[in-house]
């Protein structure tokens, strides 16, 4: 769905990769890129297929999964609005090594990876604001997929949990509802759903979470992150991207 130049150009700006780039190139993106949907449970891209595009989250959450050598998916990310998917492959010119899943109903700006090459060859600037994005992020991603592919469930479901208030909060300021169903918080943590409506249930009872119609709302952060044995009850993630364990050894 084909948008003004000026809305595709906020969005560019909003994730830092369209700000000082030069105007020749970004005219050359916003004529490659278009805004799609995406159906709850659809996925934008599966894992080893070629990088035709990256996309930048307007609305809605993915999941990023890679299959372990046991045949177990391991949650690598979990993004919202105003995060970038994709870059690190486009960048690249590789396959995209995990699985983009839209958890609830997805708008994206799709941007043709390559025009995005062509454009980040002749702007310096374009390229270093890239890289510096899919380190970042990269980098931040190590410590959160560790968790998640050696975690047990309620410490999966805890820490997933605690990730998505923080891209809710973005938007809503803390302590706000999360809308998200029990099925989706269960595709998160990759187990069933009647392990997730379980878990929640007795969280809610012990006044750590609120429970509503397709929402929850986190009431106790510090319980939670004991929960999914974090020590640091104040983000997820540390700017490294390394994630303190409640009980260290070593």
């Amino acid at each position: 769905m084909r948008q003004p130049a000026d809305s595709i150009r906020t969005i560019l700006d909003g994730c830092g990769l369209g700000t000082g780039s030069n105007p020749a190139s970004l005219d050359r993106l916003l004529a490659a890129s278009e805004l799609n949907k995406f159906e709850e449970g659809s996925y934008l891209w599966h894992s080893w297929t070629p990088a035709r595009f990256f996309c930048v989250l307007v609305s809605g959450l993915v999941r990023l999964t890679q299959k372990a050598p046991c045949g177990k998916q391991v949650v690598v990310e979990l993004l919202g609005p105003g995060d970038c998917t994709g870059l690190l492959a486009t960048l690249g010119n590789v396959t995209h090594p995990f699985s983009c899943l839209a958890l609830t109903d997805v708008e994206a700006l799709i941007v043709d990876s390559d025009a995005w090459r062509d454009a980040t060859f002749n702007d310096p600037e374009l390229f270093r604001k890239a890289t510096s994005a899919a380190i970042t992020r990269m980098l931040g991603g190590y410590g959160f997929m560790a968790a998640m592919a050696t975690g047990e469930v309620e410490a999966r479901l805890a820490l997933a949990l605690l990730r998505l208030d923080d891209i809710n909060a973005r938007d809503h300021g803390p302590a706000t509802p999360i809308h998200l169903t029990r099925k989706a918080l269960a595709e998160i943590g990759v187990t069933t759903v009647e392990s997730a409506i379980r878990i929640t249930s007795r969280w809610n009872k012990a006044g750590m979470i609120q429970a509503g119609h397709k929402s929850l709302t986190i009431l106790d952060r510090a319980g939670l992150y004991s929960t999914a044995q974090l020590a640091d009850s104040s983000k997820v993630l540390s700017s490294d991207g390394v994630l303190t364990p409640l009980h260290q050894s070593g």
